[in-house]
């Protein structure tokens, strides 16, 4: 069984919407499982695979709230929404107190 076999195997519970990317792994798969140049294919079966959230790593970074490409969530996009969130939901000031 060869890489191309694992892939299609392992893309079963893929979305059908991404079966060209599915494909494009099978090709990276077979152009290894041919003998082809494993340090230029390689990186872009993995690049695939990620993107399919084929691989452990990719999968724990969306488990733990990340993006698809597996990096997680923006600190500075963090820091906008706690801007807007303060700015335009202030919190109520009682006046009478002071």
């Amino acid at each position: 069984m060869g890489l191309e076999d694992v892939v299609r195997k392992a893309a079963a519970a893929v979305d059908g919407a991404d079966l060209a990317a599915v494909e494009l792994a099978a090709t990276y798969g077979a152009a290894i499982d041919d003998g082809g140049d494993v340090d230029k294919t390689g990186p872009l079966l993995l690049a695939a695979l990620e993107s399919l959230l084929m691989t452990p790593r990719a999968r724990a970074a969306t488990a733990k709230g990340g993006d698809r490409d597996g990096r997680g969530s923006n600190p500075l996009d963090e820091l906008r929404a706690r801007r807007g969130a303060r700015v335009n939901n202030p919190p109520a000031v009682d006046s009478a107190a002071t």
